[in-house]
């Protein structure tokens, strides 16, 4: 690490300035102490990785605010966090927001980006601003010493963590988050492009639908297998979506918000090719294709999805042979991806998806039946116990894309008791649709079913050991338990923002214990548990090696001994038994497997709780 120190002759000044600004300010000509800075290459994947800077306040004042500049020759920036970005051609600007504000004497904080490119091994051309607590500035010209990235053996050692000893803190959060965005290109199936940021994946699946007359070859691969549920896709893609429209910000100052439009994307467009309305609004002719892949077949090849050669049957739906529960679903899943591209600006891409919605929406509810009753093979790995609460659900999500007041009563009107002591997830949507309708109606049935849910998961329901800052994990069953606590946060986290927005004052404490209860549950999985044992692949000291992935193993035996080849970077394992025991064994696919709708209510749960750590209207 170079630091950055000063001499005696005073900086030039524009004739325009005061004589007062002239004494105020100070610069690295000048004897005084000024702050050091640091970096670190963070993370790397193909083509990527994530920079960290640090600013050491070694002045006796507070900083109040900052701004830095430097070179990004020879890579680009996709996303940054802990400041505002501004990119100049090959010189990029951050300045301090919210959290990096305010930096007291001796403190350090850490913010950074993501880019694509090749990792320096210094940031040059540096230019460096803080603005003091006694109306001062310091500078640091743009040709002092570049600052090196730190190397292992420098002996420094970055501040991790959050305030009052919390284990971890915002920086941590978003490089979980971005890691978590990064399992997703882990699953992609279909034609990838040259670009693709996962080295060991290529082009999988391209016959998919052929069968059928559809292009079914992209989509996401369910988990650790190579079927396409679409029961569990549609509800990944609908949760990804919530927590990308709750969670903007979030997600946009972490710099994961393209990724997740990648997802949505990547999704959404398989949706679009499943549903076949055969080009007419009369819905007896429509089919939907809910599943590619036989559950079995699938189940007994151990190898990469590029290596498949087993026959992919289609699984679809039909007026005569419905699943409301997957074509509801569906709807919901690409009402709330119109939301979200519309977002972005792109109004046609969103139009399309709205459009589709509705008519499959309206499908669903004139063909009803349960889909394991037509796609018997889903019956053994994705089972359902009814179709209401995707009604309700869907009809939610096209209430909130139209603003038609007539999706809001049909919302209701499918409205079912939720499961209470249980949790939302892919099969069950009604203790979302509880929460959606509290927040929208303010009724009193809504807000009861709520309270109780949330009530029961913060106070009464099981948990596994903790520490002297974790309550332990709150476990609802073993498959999936980090899943379930997960999804659970998500709507913590999302109640607990709707009440800071309607009413800060009066509903602090319930706020406060929401966002306990969800930072508990993610630093839980993040590894702040007796073991120390981190559940989120690449992520602390000690990780799962061998997640149950058949890509990432590079094997072609699931007993094979050696660890996988591949670190399946973001993927949230299943998690632990009911008494917090765990082993990192790949064939152990209860605890050990990963699934693309374990990480949805995750990644927004992230995004959540870093929003309300950075932003002070939270509390």
């Amino acid at each position: 690490m170079t630091e950055l120190h000063a001499r005696t002759t005073p900086s030039p000044k524009p004739d325009t300035t005061t004589e007062t600004e002239q004494r105020n300010t100070v610069s690295t000509e000048m004897n005084v102490e000024i702050p050091t800075l640091s970096f670190e290459v963070g993370d790397t994947w193909n083509g990527g990785f994530m920079g960290k800077i640090t600013i050491r306040n070694t002045t006796d004042q507070t900083i109040e605010d900052w701004s830095l500049d430097f070179d990004t020759t020879g890579f680009a920036i996709r996303g940054a966090w802990g400041g505002d970005l501004d990119i100049h051609g090959n010189m990029a600007s951050l300045e301090a927001k919210g959290w990096t504000t305010d930096i007291p004497p001796g403190a350090s904080i850490t913010f950074g980006f993501s880019a694509v490119g090749a990792p320096p091994s210094d940031l040059g051309s540096l230019a460096f601003l803080a603005n003091m607590e006694d109306g001062s500035t310091i500078t640091v010209p743009e040709n002092a010493t570049p600052f090196p990235a730190i190397k292992e053996d420098d002996g420094v050692t970055l501040p991790v963590g959050g305030e009052n000893g919390a284990p971890f803190g915002v920086a941590d959060y978003d490089a979980v988050l971005n890691k978590s965005m990064q399992f997703y290109y882990a699953n992609y199936a279909g034609d990838l492009p040259d670009d693709h940021p996962i080295s060991w994946r290529w082009d999988s699946t391209l016959d998919d639908g052929e069968e059928v007359g559809r292009d079914l070859s992209g989509g996401m691969f369910d988990a650790g297998d190579h079927v396409k549920f679409g029961l569990p896709m549609a509800g990944t893609a609908t949760t990804l979506a919530w927590g990308g429209l709750e969670f903007e910000d979030g997600y946009k100052e972490t710099g994961a918000y393209d990724a997740l439009g990648d997802h949505l994307r990547q999704l959404n467009d398989y949706f679009l090719n499943a549903y076949d309305d055969n080009g007419t609004a009369d819905l007896s002719d429509d089919v939907f294709h809910a599943q590619v892949g036989d559950g079995n077949d699938d189940h007994a090849f151990w190898g990469a999805p590029e290596d498949m050669l087993m026959d992919r049957p289609v699984y679809s739906l039909d007026a005569e042979n419905p699943g409301t529960e997957v074509t509801a679903q569906t709807a919901a899943a690409m009402a709330s991806a119109s939301m979200f591209f519309r977002e972005q600006g792109d109004t046609a891409y969103a139009d399309e998806l709205l459009d589709n919605a509705i008519q499959l929406f309206e499908f669903s509810e004139t063909y009803q039946g349960k889909y394991t009753d037509t796609v018997t093979d889903a019956a053994q790995f994705y089972g359902s116990w009814g179709y209401e609460d995707e009604l309700s659900w869907a009809a939610n999500w096209l209430y909130q894309a139209t603003d038609d007041e007539a999706y809001l009563q049909k919302s209701i009107d499918y409205y079912v008791d939720p499961n209470t002591y249980f949790a939302f997830g892919w099969e069950n949507m009604s203790n979302g649709a509880t929460l959606l309708l509290a927040q929208q109606t303010g009724e009193e049935r809504y807000i009861e079913d709520l309270n109780q849910h949330l009530d029961y998961w913060l106070n009464d329901i099981t948990t596994t050991p903790g520490t002297d800052t974790n309550d332990g994990l709150a476990w609802a069953d073993e498959w999936g338990s980090n899943r379930y606590a997960a999804n659970t946060s998500l709507l913590a986290t999302v109640h607990a923002k709707h009440l800071a927005e309607t009413d800060p004052e009066g509903n602090s404490d319930r706020v406060e214990d929401l966002l306990d209860f969800s930072t508990d549950q993610l630093d839980f999985m993040m590894g702040d548990n007796p073991d120390e044992q981190s559940f989120v692949v690449g992520f602390g000291e000690d990780f799962p090696l061998n997640p149950h992935h058949r890509g990432a193993s590079g094997t072609t035996h699931v007993g094979d001994s050696a660890p996988n080849a591949y670190i399946l970077h973001g993927a949230l394992v299943g998690g632990p038994d009911q008494d917090g025991s765990y082993e990192d064994v790949r064939s152990d696919y209860i605890a050990n497997e990963v699934a693309t709708d374990y990480n949805a209510g995750f990644s927004g749960a992230l995004a959540g709780v870093y929003e309300s750590l950075v932003d002070d209207n939270w509390m």
